[in-house]
């Protein structure tokens, strides 16, 4: 397995000469760049030679240009945050850069619900509101995200959990894991078996499950009964989980009209308690 691009530059770096240091330069600062520029505009943004680079893509052990893309294309897709880092940001002013940001925002907001169909919405609002128990899980960042689910259904239903626990074994909270239940799974890119693992568990025991993901995931088939994809890309090195939380919300806002009075009753006891502990 070959080391990460730009760590492999660093163990090389003393050895080159400045004509391919340069462009080493701008590839470990920078080495999403790979995937989204080409090398002759790498070699004029470095001002350097296409002969230089050359030499240099031999000297890392690939055999050519598209090797070394492919290898950075792929780390790209599974979400490492390194190579999602380019230089377009160091190329604008503030004005641009914030109206390019935004511009992302919202075409991210636009896709992801354009692929929310009405009846895959209606079909999972209804199981949100019939499931015995819903078991949300999530790890690394879509832990936060699973999160602001629960929250919001909490609100509205009860027996509703976010796993893993805090020191605890997953396994010990799935263990009666029935048909009655719905596992809603939050999975946005670095892929982790234990995810597929999950997955394959709880359709082993035939419960309902909702599978929240991006558009890197290849996985999908016979994995869950429905899957929401969110586009998290941005214009920086960090996702954007702007659409997933917007389509979260909507999901909820749709199990509130869908419970009606019970959630409205739901919502008037919380306050009521709300009030009973705050008061003085």
């Amino acid at each position: 397995m070959r080391l990460p691009i730009e760590d492999r530059l660093k163990e090389i770096y003393e050895e080159l000469p400045y004509s391919e240091r340069v462009l080493a330069d701008l590839l470990i600062d920078f080495p999403g760049v790979l995937a989204t520029h080409s090398i002759s505009e790498l070699v004029q943004r470095a001002n350097t030679s296409n002969a230089a680079a050359t030499r240099l893509v031999k000297r890392l052990g690939y055999k050519n240009a598209q090797e070394i893309r492919k290898q950075v294309r792929e780390a790209r897709e599974n979400g490492s945050p390194r190579y999602l880092n380019t230089f377009v940001h160091d190329t604008l002013d503030f004005e641009s850069s914030v109206k390019q940001h935004v511009d992302f925002e919202i075409q991210n907001l636009l896709q992801s619900f354009s692929e929310l169909e009405e009846n895959t919405l209606k079909e999972i609002v209804t199981a949100l509101a019939q499931a015995r128990n819903i078991w949300i899980v999530g790890y690394g960042n879509s832990h936060m995200t699973a999160m602001y689910l629960r929250q919001q259904l909490i609100q509205l239903r009860e027996y509703v959990e976010v796993l893993p626990r805090s020191g605890q074994a997953i396994e010990k909270d799935l263990s009666g894991l029935r048909k009655q239940d719905m596992v809603v799974i939050v999975g946005f890119r670095r892929r982790s078996e234990i995810r597929y693992k999950l997955l394959q568990y709880a359709r082993s025991v035939e419960a309902t499950i909702l599978y929240v993901t991006d558009h890197s995931e290849p996985k999908t088939n016979d994995l869950a009964n429905w899957t929401v994809r969110c586009r998290v890309q941005s214009t920086s090195l960090f996702d954007s989980y702007t659409s997933a939380y917007s389509i979260l919300n909507y999901i909820c806002a749709s199990l509130t009209d869908h419970l009606g009075r019970a959630a409205s009753n739901r919502l008037a006891q919380a306050e009521r308690l709300h009030e009973l502990i705050r008061s003085q």
